[in-house]
Order: C-alpha cells, then structure tokens, then sequence
C-alpha cells in the first residue's frame, strides 16, 4: 500500500497554495498523503465526510479548488451528473479531479462516459494504482463544454 499511495502523491502537480477538496467515503488512508501534499505547497485541504448525497453538494464559489477527489462516492449518488457538475464549476481552470471507486462496483465505463459528459477531458483510469479501487483522473480545460 505504501508504494501505492506514494504514487497516488505523484498525481499532484506542484501548485503553490494549492486548494484541495476531499469528499471522503470512509478511504481514511488517503488523508496523510493529501495533507502532505497541501503542507509542502503551503496550500489547504478542505475535507468532507460522505454518508449520502446531500453532502457532495457543494456551497462555494466557482473555480475555488486545483483538485477535487471523490473517494468512492458516486455510485452512492442517485444524481451523479449534477454532483460532476458541480465538481466541474468548483475546479479552477485546467485544474483537475480524482475519482476513487471501488472495483467491485463494475462502473468503470459508467464513470468514464459521466465524465465525458460533464466536459472534463484527458480521461484516464490507472486501474492497477489500488488492488480494490478504480482511480480516474480528469481534467477540466477553460471554455471546454460547459464553459465555467
């Protein structure tokens, strides 16, 4: 697992004052590697426990985060696309997202056309980052789609 998450560390890219939101689902073991992340950049991590959907509805202004992570929260979402698009408006221009979702949910084709769909582009999942979790990055382009 070490050598996994030192990976997962790798994903950042070196934003000063980085601004990070983490909308967890009981994946714990990220948080010391997000925290180290956002200590080294002088930076901050805003961290929002999951239990249902209501809690990955975001109140904030536009453009606020340089990455969002969703440890294993949309297949628990009955709404998913307004839940991305809100993740979408949240991201500051070319910033990107993180998705973890659990393998066992068979819903990697689901994801990939979700994010499509809600305008991030330069989809990616590194399947063998985890042994129990998909892990998707995506990236949201100024003016791409949606616009925000």
């Amino acid at each position: 697992m070490h050598k996994a998450l030192e990976l997962f560390k790798d994903l950042f890219q070196p934003f000063e004052n980085i601004a990070i939101l983490h909308i967890n689902n009981d994946m714990d073991f990220l948080n010391p590697v997000i925290e180290k992340v956002a200590k080294n950049l002088n930076g901050q991590v805003k961290q929002l426990p999951f239990k249902q959907e209501k809690d990955a509805r975001l109140k904030g202004s536009a453009r606020e985060y340089e990455y969002i992570i969703l440890s294993d929260i949309l297949t628990h979402c009955p709404h998913k696309e307004k839940i991305l698009g809100l993740m979408y408006k949240a991201l500051e221009n070319s910033a990107n997202i993180i998705i973890l979702e659990k393998k066992s949910h068979n819903n990697e084709d689901e994801i990939r056309t979700l994010l499509d769909n809600a305008s991030f582009v330069a989809i990616n999942n590194i399947d063998d980052l985890f042994d129990e979790y998909h892990c998707f990055t995506a990236k949201k382009l100024h003016m791409w789609g949606s616009g925000l």
